[in-house]
């Protein structure tokens, strides 16, 4: 956790949200449901910097059962659905991963 936090604060120049640090705590090594998959906090820093998505202020949070891929926005901890191909294209908003996690019963 402590790397992951070190890692944001670096990259972001921001504290980790508040219900990302809860999530990463109840679920370090991440949650699979029907419907989705969110990462474990190695896979998000590897995904995310693999897709250079710090650049765009994103952090790559999962999957859905499709194409479709959860980012976190850094900077005020909203969370957005894109297609894999096209992460320009949002598909759904989220206030928050509260919000994502209550919906998709990622508990």
């Amino acid at each position: 956790m402590t790397e992951f936090k070190s890692w944001f604060v670096d990259t972001y120049h921001s504290e980790v949200p508040q219900d990302l640090l809860e999530y990463l705590q109840e679920r370090p090594d991440g949650v699979t449901c029907e419907s989705a998959t969110l990462y474990n906090a190695e896979d998000m820093m590897a995904y995310t910097e693999e897709r250079e998505l710090e650049e765009k202020g994103f952090v790559y949070l999962g999957t859905g059962n499709t194409l479709d891929v959860f980012l976190l926005r850094a900077a005020d901890g909203e969370v957005v659905l894109v297609d894999q191909t096209d992460f320009e294209s949002v598909d759904a908003t989220f206030k928050s991963l509260s919000t994502l996690r209550n919906l998709l019963n990622l508990q």
